[in-house]
C-alpha cells in the first residue's frame, strides 16, 4: 500500500491528558505488515511512541512476523486484534507468547457474550465502542471485566458526558472526538482573560506600539505573571533578570510573542488552574502540522511567511469551539491576513484546503482527507512525518506547562 495515508488521533486518560495515539488508515487496513513498519520508521515515530503508545489494528497473521513486531519497543505499541481472533487458536497462542515477552495486545469487543471467552494470558487490553459499553454491558459483564483486570480503550466517544461516564468506570484510554464539539451544558459567560489575550493578539498582528501592548498586560495580572515567567525561563536564555514588560516584549520579539499568545489563549491556567487541556493540545498540533505541511506547498510565498500563516490558521481554527462564538464574529475582531481569514471562514485557498484535509482526518472522513491531500500534492510519507512531528511538539508543550 505505497499510497496509503495514515492518520493519528489522540486518546485521553481519565484526567484528559493525552495518553496514547490511535493509528488509523485511509481505506481498508493495510494487508502488508511491512508497510506499517516502514511508515513507523520513515516518519520518525519512535520518540513520540516512547511518550505515548500507538494503538494499531493488525491482522492476526502479522503476529508471527518477528521483523514487524520487533520494529516496536514493548511499550511503544498496543496491537489490536479483531474479535474473530478469539476463534483462531493459533492467533491466541501467538498472543500469549508475545504477552510473556511484555508485548501489549488488545481485543476488539463486538458483543458482551465474548467477555467470558477472553483468555487473560493472551490480552491485557480490551477495545470497546462507547455505546456498547454504556448500553449493552450488564453488571455481570462489568464484574467479569474487573476480574480480568484488562485495561480498557473506548472508541466512538461523542460527548463530554460519555467521556466522563467512561472515566468513572476506569477506562484507561478514550477517543477524543468530543473535544471539538461544543458542550451545550457548559457556561456561556464570556471569559474575560481570554478576551484580553484576543485583544493582545489583535495588537501584535497589527504591529501596534509597544506601549499599547504593555497596557493590556498591566490590566491582567495573570497574563503579566505568565509573560515574565516565560522570559525569565531557561528556555528563552535571558542572561539577566527581566522585570519590565518593555524588556520582556523586546526579548521575545513580536513573532515569538504572537506564537505564545496563540497558544496561551487555549490554556486553562488563564482562569481554571493548570489542568490538562486537550483542546489546547489539538490546536497546537493542528497549527504545527499545517506549518510543516505548508512547507511542501508550491505557494510562491516566502517559506517562513506561509509557515506562519499556516500555523495561525491551524491554531485559530478551534477558537469558535473554545469561545463558543461563531467564527465570523471572531474574525471581525481579529485583523488577520486575507488568506488566513478566507481559510478559516470559507476553507478557501491552499490554507483552506489544507485545514479541511486536517479536519477530515480528525473526523475519520479519510476518503475526503486523502482526496484533499492528493490535490495539494502532499504525499502519504510527508503527511505522516508532519503529523508525527506535530503531535510530538504538542505533547512536549503540554508536559512543559
Amino acid at each position: 500500500m505505497p499510497d496509503s495515508y495514515s492518520f493519528f488521533r489522540p486518546l485521553l486518560a481519565a484526567d484528559k491528558h493525552w495518553a496514547a495515539l490511535d493509528w488509523c488508515y485511509a481505506g481498508p487496513d493495510p494487508t502488508d505488515a511491512s508497510h506499517l513498519a516502514r511508515c513507523f520508521v520513515d516518519a520518525g515515530a519512535a520518540p513520540l511512541a516512547r511518550l505515548m503508545p500507538l494503538v494499531m489494528r493488525i491482522d492476526p497473521r502479522w503476529l508471527s512476523d518477528s521483523e514487524f513486531i520487533e520494529k516496536f519497543e514493548a511499550n511503544q505499541a498496543i496491537f489490536v486484534l479483531p474479535a474473530a481472533a478469539l476463534d483462531d487458536g493459533q492467533a491466541i497462542e501467538l498472543c500469549a507468547g508475545l504477552r510473556r515477552k511484555g508485548r501489549h495486545l488488545a481485543l476488539q469487543l463486538d458483543h458482551a457474550e465474548r467477555i467470558k471467552a477472553i483468555p487473560r494470558a493472551a490480552f491485557d487490553h480490551l477495545q470497546v465502542d462507547a455505546t456498547l459499553a454504556r448500553y449493552e454491558l450488564s453488571l455481570l459483564d462489568w464484574r467479569d471485566l474487573e476480574r480480568n483486570a484488562l485495561r480498557k480503550i473506548a472508541t466512538g466517544v461523542g460527548s463530554l458526558d460519555a467521556f466522563e461516564w467512561l472515566a468513572a468506570r476506569h477506562f484507561d484510554f478514550s477517543d477524543s472526538s468530543f473535544v471539538t464539539i461544543i458542550d451545550p451544558t457548559s457556561g456561556g459567560e464570556p471569559d474575560l482573560a481570554r478576551l484580553k489575550v484576543l485583544r493582545l493578539l489583535s495588537l501584535v498582528i497589527q504591529d501596534a506600539d509597544t506601549r499599547e501592548i504593555e497596557e493590556v498586560f498591566r490590566q491582567e495580572p495573570r497574563l503579566s505573571y505568565n509573560l515574565l515567567r516565560l522570559v525569565n525561563s531557561v528556555a528563552v536564555g535571558a542572561k539577566t533578570r527581566i522585570s519590565s514588560f518593555n524588556q520582556a516584549i523586546a526579548l521575545l520579539g513580536r513573532r515569538q510573542l504572537q506564537r505564545w499568545l496563540q497558544l496561551l489563549i487555549y490554556a486553562d491556567q488563564l482562569a481554571h488552574g493548570n489542568k490538562p487541556n486537550p483542546l489546547l493540545q489539538l490546536a497546537a498540533a493542528r497549527g504545527r502540522q499545517m506549518e510543516l505541511l505548508a512547507a511542501t506547498l508550491d505557494s510562491g510565498s516566502d517559506a517562513r511567511e506561509i509557515g506562519d500563516a499556516a500555523f495561525m490558521t491551524g491554531i485559530f481554527s478551534l477558537l469558535d469551539i473554545l469561545l463558543k462564538v461563531p467564527m465570523r464574529e471572531i474574525l471581525s475582531d481579529l485583523p488577520l491576513p486575507s488568506d488566513v481569514a478566507a481559510a478559516l471562514a470559507l476553507r478557501q485557498g491552499p490554507l483552506g484546503t489544507l485545514l479541511a484535509a486536517v479536519q477530515a482526518g480528525e473526523t475519520r472522513d479519510f476518503a475526503q482527507a486523502k482526496a484533499l491531500l492528493s490535490s495539494l500534492e502532499i504525499s502519504p510519507a510527508g503527511h505522516a512525518t508532519a503529523q508525527i512531528g506535530a503531535f510530538y511538539w504538542a505533547a512536549r508543550i503540554s508536559s512543559e506547562r
